[in-house]
């Protein structure tokens, strides 16, 4: 971790009730994006669990010389990072403290999850090629070990989310979106807290839906990992690419009506923000500014 950081280890967010990618583009995190981790010298994204994530270390016991050539790639991966990604998320904090100025709507959050989310992209774009690079390095037993974790994380997911009631679904959903606005700017009042619970209330559940498409990715990535032939990077990039445009109109569906209501309840909660939040939740804005400064600043030296 930089000691630069104001923020020493950012969480990321606990979506339990909004499964899926979709916690990368509803909750107040997309206004700060590099909370999620872009002050940690190794650059771990905890909610990537869609991305190939044997870099995490997490999945694979490394050898020496894999670890060492995984530390290399990664440092190159946040030199970039700090060289052209810093720079943007700098604009997009003045761009989100310049709307905090005037009355939200729920575009406005989708506006600023649609800049996460471009983000988000271009850095599964750079870490792509070295899960892929290091994934032809693995022995078979290490690939082994693997693709056991990734079905054992599933297993836990399903376990987790899939036993619970809709009541309990509601309560997990309404805590994450609660912690995460408290975070950031302090207890909500009555008025907030009611504002979620409404909200809440009208989700639709998907995480059945989440979970199935998952295990349905884990399955094709598996495949090809067992072999390993010819191409197999290419065909999990295509698997990738596809995994999106090939779920179904239910699970469509249900993403878009969450991702509106949580975008306007997002957008409601800021705007029942009292003077003390507000300077608070400017205070935090403040904090990511200067931990993006110092770490542009670091990676010029």
């Amino acid at each position: 971790m930089d000691n630069a950081s104001h923020h020493q280890t950012a969480p990321a967010p606990r979506y339990h009730g909004l499964s899926g990618r979709y916690a990368w583009r509803g909750i107040v995190m997309g206004l700060l994006l590099a909370a999620v981790s872009a002050c940690s010298n190794t650059f771990i994204y905890n909610q990537l669990d869609w991305l190939i994530p044997w870099y995490l270390g997490d999945y694979v016991d490394l050898d020496r010389d894999q670890g060492r050539t995984l530390k290399s790639r990664l440092r190159d991966l946040l030199q970039w990072h700090r060289s052209e990604e810093l720079t943007q998320y700098l604009v997009f904090l003045d761009e989100v403290e310049t709307d905090l100025d005037s009355t939200l709507s729920g575009t406005d959050i989708e506006r600023w999850a649609n800049r996460a989310e471009a983000a988000y992209d271009r850095l599964e774009a750079r870490m792509l090629p070295i899960a892929f690079d290091l994934g032809a390095e693995l022995t078979d037993e290490q690939m082994s070990g693997f693709l056991v974790e990734l079905a054992e994380r599933q297993k836990a997911l399903e376990k987790e989310y899939l036993q619970r009631s809709d009541a309990e679904y509601r309560e997990d959903a309404a805590e994450s979106l609660t912690d995460t606005f408290e975070d950031l700017m302090g207890r909500l009042n009555d008025l907030q807290q009611q504002e979620i619970a409404e909200a809440v209330g009208r989700l639709q559940r998907f995480d059945a839906g989440w979970l199935a498409e998952r295990a349905q990715w884990l399955e094709t990535l598996n495949g090809e990992l067992q072999q390993r032939n010819q191409g197999w990077q290419d065909r999990i990039r295509q698997a990738l690419a596809d995994r999106e445009r090939n779920r179904t109109d239910s699970y469509r569906g249900a993403y878009r009506h969450n991702a509106l209501i949580v975008n306007q309840v997002i957008a409601d909660v800021l705007n029942l923000r009292s003077p003390k939040q507000d300077a608070r939740l400017r205070d935090e804005i403040a904090g990511y500014r200067r931990d993006f400064r110092k770490l542009i600043a670091q990676g010029e030296g």
